[in-house]
């Protein structure tokens, strides 16, 4: 996945969102919305929750099926393999995570640490290359599915040197039915050598 200007993801941002608010969320579907954030550092603006630390902006926004097929739509192989998972296989839960390197320090991050937990406190993992893999080498143009993870879906390390910025895409398994409120825990980031929190809050809601 390239590097590029911070300023050209946002415009893409608007666009996706858009299109995800024209066509509306199917009956039974469920979307995420930003609930109150406990963290200073986190605000919520429209369906975001930006974080704003020293040197850094971290930007998380769930996408629903519609934003999703967006987001791919305008790619330069506008292949979405979410859409061509196996029958009976429920699609993931989504969300776009923005880094802004805005400092001098290098930023890293595992997105293998990040973690979805719910208000019972369950928890899962986001899903591995591996977990992806397993599912869509079986599926139709499964090469080209699995070259979409790859330039798409935040599964390896990463590091951000100052003044630029990554983009890319968390998956989980769908929250439990019961669930209400999920928390974003995106672990192991570092700007330099100091470990940030970073808990990013959503409310679950079901269309009718």
């Amino acid at each position: 996945m390239s590097q590029r200007a911070f300023g050209p993801l946002f415009s893409l941002l608007i666009v996706v969102s858009l299109a995800a608010c024209a066509s509306g969320p199917k009956s039974g579907e469920q979307t995420l919305r930003p609930g109150p954030q406990r963290l200073p550092t986190l605000r919520a603006q429209g369906d975001l929750v930006i974080a704003t630390l020293p040197g850094a902006t971290v930007t998380v926004e769930p996408l629903t099926e519609q934003a999703l097929d967006a987001y791919y739509a305008r790619r330069p192989n506008p292949l979405n393999p979410l859409k061509i998972l196996p029958k009976k296989t429920k699609g993931p839960l989504a969300f776009m995570l923005r880094i802004q390197n805005v400092g001098r320090d290098r930023i890293s991050v595992d997105p293998g640490q990040a973690v979805l937990v719910d208000q019972q406190d369950r928890r899962s993992a986001a899903l591995s290359y591996d977990e992806l893999y397993g599912v869509l080498s079986e599926v139709r143009n499964s090469a080209k599915a699995l070259q979409a993870v790859e330039e798409t879906v935040l599964t390896k390390f990463l590091v951000i040197p100052p003044q630029l910025d990554r983009e890319g895409l968390l998956l989980f398994p769908p929250p439990d039915p019961a669930a209400k409120t999920v928390i974003l825990e995106v672990g192991s980031f570092y700007i330099g050598s100091a470990e940030q929190l970073l808990l990013f809050e959503f409310e679950i809601r079901r269309a009718p």
